[in-house]
């Protein structure tokens, strides 16, 4: 280990200081988030019979021992919980089962880090304890929220340089820290302009994470009338919240990623349903476009890549066929192991595509079709249960966060067709899904017409036994 990789320590150091000052969640908000969307994931030190240490692992340890330590006050257990105990187990088996024991136990730790600590995060944390005012959850979330879009904004403004200049700026800078490490992710340009990679080491890996942002900035101008309203400056009286949700989108532009754009487009279409004046035209309007413009994307895709890489015109219909091609080459190795998978590590490279670009192919290989089932489940089972929540909400920020909920998980769950869940994405995807499933619904209620029912029922019952 060369001396200057200690470095990876610091987000350690800084976390324990944060949460024995503070507590558990004020680490969570200042030294893991900053580390998730600061620092990059693809540069590690690994200790014997141990696997690769990140950044964000070292931010995580105290931040998880002081939950652990806390407790899970409030915590209910639901059928969720055990499907993404579900999901971490599965991985570990398919790995035990490709290769040892130990093996498996390492994919459990790396599931348990990816997957398991931040989905508690997200239940525990992002919203606020049981009999809190509405006035308190609004700002419960929008503390978090303004964090993570104001990160978001340094990254898009370092993007810029990148996007000039054609380089990324996280991996010339940590190499310096890193000198014998190599980093399998290229530098890429497309249309004269370099594909901004943030700390997320992959344009399309960024261009999720940035229409995450789009969603939730969204929200927060919507829930908080006052964040973001002083200008820059007294000479230039744009606005700061005005300022972010611009650098969320150019974000998103820069990384020049067609799937997070189609995602996008499918945010923006959900988002727009709780601002129509009339919901059901909305909503009609809505499904029509998507299936004309779904039935239209098929169409022109099938016909974009009927031909072999050999024969594209261009790199992006080669990296489009690339794709197509992976699940023609892949099936096999599901159909010959449906049930265990191969494992991460083990799974044998099929025509020279070891990246499977493709989330739900890739868990259908690596864990078999119960991985692949658990993970479905998890995304669908929240989008279920934030869909059942919106007849209790009449708040309209309420309801916008609801969908924004729904915009999110819907666009990366399109475009994880085009990309497999990793680095960054797939803590803060598990972390939403966790927020999802921490919503309370009497809070939601409170105040609202099911709220007066409910109360109008229990008086009846109450006049009827005397």
């Amino acid at each position: 280990m060369h001396l200057s990789e200690t470095i990876l320590f610091v987000p350690a150091g800084i976390a324990a200081v944060v949460v024995m000052a503070g507590g558990a969640r004020r680490g969570f908000l200042w030294v893991y988030l900053p580390t998730l969307l600061l620092l990059p994931m693809y540069y590690t030190i690994r200790f014997p019979h141990l696997p690769p240490v990140t950044f964000l692992d070292m931010a995580m340890v105290p931040v998880a021992l002081a939950l652990m330590v806390e407790g899970l006050p409030g915590w209910r257990l639901r059928v969720m919980d055990f499907v993404v105990l579900g999901f971490v187990l599965s991985a570990g088996y398919s790995e035990a089962r490709g290769g040892t024991t130990p093996d498996g136990g390492l994919q459990v730790y790396v599931n348990l880090v990816a997957v398991a600590f931040p989905y508690m995060m997200g239940r525990q944390w992002m919203e606020p304890r049981k009999g809190a005012s509405h006035e308190e959850a609004v700002q419960w979330r929008a503390q978090f929220v303004r964090v993570f879009v104001s990160l978001l904004t340094m990254d898009v403004v370092i993007g810029v340089y990148d996007f000039l200049a054609g380089k990324s700026s996280s991996q010339r800078v940590w190499k310096a820290f890193f000198p014998e490490q190599t980093v399998d992710w290229p530098e890429q340009m497309r249309w004269g302009f370099g594909r901004i990679q943030g700390p997320f080491a992959q344009a399309i890996l960024a261009g999720m994470i940035f229409t995450m942002g789009i969603a939730y900035c969204m929200w927060l101008q919507r829930a908080d009338s006052r964040w973001g309203m002083r200008p820059l400056t007294t000479e230039l009286r744009v606005r700061w919240r005005n300022v972010v949700m611009v650098a969320m989108v150019a974000g998103l532009l820069m990384t020049q990623s067609r799937g997070p754009w189609i995602g996008a487009m499918i945010l923006f279409a959900v988002l727009w349903l709780p601002l129509a004046s009339s919901f059901r035209q909305a909503l009609a309007v809505v499904l029509v476009l998507l299936a004309v413009g779904g039935t239209g994307a098929y169409v022109y895709g099938k016909k974009y890549t009927a031909g072999s890489r050999e024969h594209a015109q261009t790199v992006e219909q080669e990296d489009a066929i690339y794709r197509r091609e992976l699940i023609g080459n892949y099936m096999p190795l599901v159909l010959e192991k449906p049930l265990t998978g191969w494992g991460v590590s083990f799974y044998p490279s099929v025509r020279g595509q070891k990246s499977i670009d493709n989330e739900y192919l890739f868990l259908a290989v690596i864990q078999g079709v119960p991985g692949l089932f658990f993970f479905v489940w998890m995304s669908v089972g929240s989008c279920v249960r934030v869909a059942r929540l919106l007849r209790y909400a009449e708040r309209a920020d309420d309801r916008f966060l609801l969908y924004a909920h729904l915009g999110v998980v819907v666009s990366l769950l399109v475009t994880m067709t085009t990309v497999y869940v990793g680095q960054q994405v797939a803590p803060l995807y598990f972390l939403v899904l966790g927020w999802m499933q921490g919503m309370d619904r009497d809070r939601l209620a409170a105040d609202s017409e099911w709220s007066r029912k409910q109360l109008q029922r229990m008086q009846w019952t109450a006049s009827v036994m005397g």
